[in-house]
């Protein structure tokens, strides 16, 4: 528990200053990341090191570098390039199988695109309702669960997890992001409830998707990178959800 606090706090500021100071500093943080996390994927996942993988590295240099540089281009001829990159290796390579070809798409689209979504998000104040609606959901499903968990939400991915705790999750995002709103955005109080429950209830499937990948490869964390925390994904699995889908209903509520 004590390197989970540490870590917790460390973290978090660490995350908080790239995501105030913004531009190169915390597209770079990001980037590093979203190498971590395809590591931690592909270390659980599959067997044995083919280049169908090795090609998401290449495209997550390729897609941050660019914005590292400020250097404009189509996102959609991004993933058009990958996909057809991604499938000369297929056939090249003898070894790989179609399954290795979905993976690899999956932690595309999972990993790199979400993650890339959070860099085109951060230059809205209204970004840090993703810190705020993940974290306080995170934390107040703990104690309520922890304290009061009798009905279990899903017992074969997550046994730790219950109802009562999701439904503190619910209220502490609606509590937390009200709190954030008043004294920082001052927005309609009807919008910003419903980005918290909706976010809410999202980082709840944004845990269970992280853990069902866990219990069907039979692993307890994705790596030890966070002390008391696992990996990245183990980290910011709820966050990856809850980003693009407040940033989209802050986009038709306020944008």
């Amino acid at each position: 528990m004590k390197k989970r606090i540490i870590t917790g706090i460390v973290g978090g500021l660490y995350l908080g200053l790239a995501t105030y100071y913004g531009g190169a500093f915390f597209t770079f943080t990001i980037m590093g990341i979203v190498m971590i996390a395809l590591f931690e994927l592909d270390r659980s996942v599959i067997k044995g090191w083919k280049s169908v993988y090795k090609v998401n590295y290449l495209s997550a240099l390729i897609l941050f570098g660019l914005r590292l540089f400020h250097i404009d281009y189509d996102l959609y001829m991004m993933m058009t390039g990958h996909t057809v990159l991604v499938a000369i290796v297929y056939v090249i390579e003898e070894k790989s199988q179609l399954k290795d070809l979905a993976i690899s798409f999956f932690a595309f689209v999972y990993i790199i695109l979400l993650f890339y979504q959070v860099i085109l998000f951060v230059s809205y104040p209204h970004f840090w309702l993703v810190y705020v609606i993940t974290f306080s959901a995170d934390s107040m499903a703990y104690i309520v669960g922890s304290n009061f968990g009798k009905h279990k939400l899903s017992p074969k991915l997550s046994p730790k997890k219950s109802i009562e705790g999701a439904i503190g999750g619910i209220v502490g995002a609606i509590a937390a992001t009200l709190i954030f709103n008043y004294f920082v955005l001052s927005e309609n109080i009807g919008p910003m409830v419903f980005i918290a429950a909706v976010g809410a209830i999202v980082s709840i499937f944004g845990d269970l998707v992280c853990s069902k990948i866990k219990r069907e490869f039979s692993i307890k964390d994705y790596s030890q990178v966070l002390p008391g925390h696992g990996g990245m994904l183990d980290r910011f699995d709820s966050l990856l959800l809850v980003s693009p889908v407040t940033y989209f209903l802050v986009l038709i509520f306020f944008i």
